[in-house]
Order: structure tokens, then C-alpha cells, then sequence
């Protein structure tokens, strides 16, 4: 049972430090200044020690139910104990327990703890030693060495420091570092007409004329894992919505597209839709704050994509009823587009920004117009 509290003592330091690792107060913080150290002796003579540093922390403690700690406690040695029975003298053996204060697995999940535990036995005439590698959530380790000789016990607990932690931290990093992943995101924008004849191209709904893209991201880092310079390609899966104000519909007459005002209808939605599969390619520049999150990000390049389909549809009101009229056709729309592409953000907000640098429909066979989108980025 000795050893049994012992290393169950290893492993709570191991949960209080790895907390510390975590950004919250450390051993010396909580133990190190104390006022005043409370022995409460039990009738069996155990004992449980409270370090307080003031009065107010004395206050606060009769706020906790002694009753449900001793549970808790009670449920750790049990583990501890399970695990005892399970350890081999000669070779290493690894076993994980989950910690959790309140008791019940499933519940306060942002509580529980994972401490695997690797351990070594070895014994020489009257002298048997132990080595615990005691890990927490696979990152964290604390080294305890248990020495017994009759019924003498020794115990060194090796407490790796703040510097320690942060050079192993960094060494799996780099252990782990990929300069190339993937991902996705969607952008969710609008769209405009640019570089129009006036006369002959017609306003758009702004609310109504949206554009989305899916988009599957290939994101490789140039220069080592500091470096702030990447390169994206990937794919991208693009739907552009054309609203038409003052009740305009697209139509092809001698071979020719053109917008053309109806009078005799007053159109709900009159819409030219068409969607596309684009190549990116963009030099960003990602810089991360210091507590490592997404800081600045600028970024641009260009794109180039052929069209998968194109359609309109007309909704409108006629003899009581709703009409809907649809009509596939490519309506002499460019097949293949080209154009730029830019980013620009912080942290988890990200704005983008396309130009199409080539006409939306074929030389001689439509309207002048270039296409211009904007709108945010998602899931970056």
C-alpha cells in the first residue's frame, strides 16, 4: 500500500504540474510561499496536510465536501492499484488512467486527466528499485525513482522545469513538422459586374447575386517552420448568382447573348447563373501571435478555371399562381476564366477578393463585362 500512495502522490504532482504547464499556477506558487501548514490527524493516524497561504483560503476550503474528495481519492488508489497488479518485473509496460474529479466517467471532460504510467522493477539482494515514467496526456513526463531496502523507502521525483518543458515541446514540433498540409474552407461573398457598357448590361441585386466556393487547399511552408512565407494551391468549387435589377433576362437571339427588359412581366427573381472548377495559385504571408493562434495574414496570386454549367431562371407571378422558368444553356459564356485572387485577415476573420480578368462572355458573342467577387473566408 506504501508504494501504492506513493506513486499515486507522483502521478496527482504529475496532474497539478501539468497543469502548470497549461499556463496556471505552479508548485512554487501554491506551496512555496505558504503562511500557515494545517495537520489534521486521524483517528487510524493518517494524516492530510493543507497548505493556506492566508485566512481567506481557510474560509474557502468549507466549501468543498470532504465526504466527495475521499471518494475521489479512494477511486485514484483503486486505479493505482489495478495498475500494481498489472506491472511486470523485467520488461516495460504501459498503462493509461483517466482522472476525473467529478468521479463520473463522461462528465466535466475538460477536467479529466490521462496519465500513462511506464515502470521498470529490479531487485538486488535486499535493495529492490523502481522507475516510473509517469506522462501526462502523452506530453509531460515526470520521472520517479522508488529505492527500497527493508523497511526503508526512498523516493526521488524528477520535476522537469518551465525551460524543460518548453525545449521538449518545441523538440516534438519539429519532430512532427510537415512543411505541406491540407485543408478546407468556403468563401461566402457577392458578386458585381465591372468595365460595362451601361446601355447594355444591367444593374444586379446586390443581396441576390452571391457567390460560393468550396475549396480544398494544399498549404506548403517555404523556409522552416518560423517562417511566415506559404504557398496555396488546391482546388476550388465556385457557384456565381447574377441577380438582374428593373426585371432584365438574359437571352440568345442570332447567336448573340443580350440583356433584354420585359415589360409585359414583373419578375420576383430573374437571375443568370453559372458555376466553375478553378485552380489557385497565391504567395500568403501568415505571421502567428506569440501565444501561437493565427495572427496576420496577407496574401495574392491568380487563378485560372473552366465553367460546368450555366443556367436562368425567372420566378414570377401569373393568372394566381407562381411560375418558375428555367433554362440550361451556356449562353455564350466563356468556358475557361482567369483572373486574381487576394486574401487579407486576422486571427479567424479572413476577407477575399477575385477579379476575372477575361470577359464573362465570349469575344463578339455578348456584352462586355468582367466579373469582380468578395465576401469572407470560413474555416481557413
Amino acid at each position: 500500500m506504501k508504494r501504492i500512495l506513493l506513486l499515486l502522490s507522483a502521478i496527482i504532482m504529475a496532474a497539478v504540474t501539468g497543469v502548470s504547464a497549461k499556463g496556471g499556477p505552479t508548485l512554487g506558487q501554491r506551496f512555496g510561499d505558504n503562511k500557515d501548514t494545517i495537520v489534521v490527524k486521524m483517528a487510524n493516524g493518517a494524516k492530510m496536510t493543507l497548505y493556506l497561504q492566508n485566512k481567506e483560503q481557510l474560509k474557502a476550503f468549507q466549501n468543498y465536501s470532504l465526504d466527495s474528495l475521499m471518494r475521489v481519492l479512494n477511486k485514484y488508489v483503486q486505479q493505482v492499484d489495478n495498475m500494481e497488479d498489472t506491472t511486470v518485473t523485467s520488461d516495460s509496460k504501459e498503462m493509461t488512467v483517466i482522472f476525473s474529479p467529478s468521479g463520473e466517467s463522461g462528465n466535466d471532460t475538460s477536467e479529466k486527466v490521462t496519465v500513462t504510467v511506464q515502470g521498470t522493477n529490479n531487485q538486488e539482494g535486499d535493495v529492490r528499485t523502481e522507475h516510473h515514467e509517469i506522462r501526462l496526456n502523452k506530453t509531460f513526463k515526470i520521472d520517479v525513482e522508488v529505492e527500497e531496502n527493508g523497511n526503508d523507502t526512498k523516493v526521488n521525483v524528477n520535476v522537469p522545469t518551465r525551460a524543460e518543458r518548453d525545449s521538449i515541446r518545441i523538440a516534438n514540433k519539429e519532430k512532427n513538422y510537415k512543411a505541406t498540409h491540407t485543408g478546407f474552407d468556403m468563401d461566402l461573398g457577392l458578386n458585381t459586374f465591372v468595365n460595362t457598357d451601361d446601355n447594355l448590361v444591367p444593374d444586379l441585386k446586390p443581396l441576390g447575386s452571391r457567390y460560393v466556393s468550396l475549396n480544398w487547399r494544399l498549404n506548403s511552408q517555404v523556409g522552416g517552420r518560423k517562417s511566415p512565407f506559404h504557398v496555396v494551391s488546391g482546388l476550388e468549387f465556385s457557384f456565381n448568382n447574377y441577380m438582374f435589377e428593373r426585371n432584365y433576362i438574359v437571352e440568345e437571339i442570332d447567336g448573340v447573348s443580350q440583356f433584354t427588359r420585359v415589360e409585359d412581366v414583373d419578375f420576383e427573381k430573374s437571375k443568370l447563373t453559372h458555376s466553375a472548377v478553378n485552380i489557385p495559385l497565391m504567395a500568403v504571408l501568415q505571421f502567428k501571435r506569440e501565444n501561437g493562434k493565427d495572427g496576420f495574414q496577407i496574401g495574392g496570386g491568380g487563378f485560372a478555371g473552366y465553367r460546368l454549367g450555366t443556367h436562368t431562371k425567372q420566378k414570377y407571378r401569373q393568372d394566381g399562381k407562381t411560375e418558375k422558368d428555367k433554362t440550361r444553356d451556356s449562353f455564350n459564356l466563356n468556358d475557361f476564366q482567369y483572373g486574381l485572387e487576394g486574401v487579407v485577415g486576422y486571427g479567424s476573420l479572413t476577407l477575399f477578393a477575385k477579379y476575372n480578368m477575361n470577359d464573362l462572355f465570349k469575344d463578339g458573342r455578348g456584352p462586355e463585362a468582367n466579373v469582380a467577387s468578395f465576401g469572407f473566408r470560413l474555416f481557413w
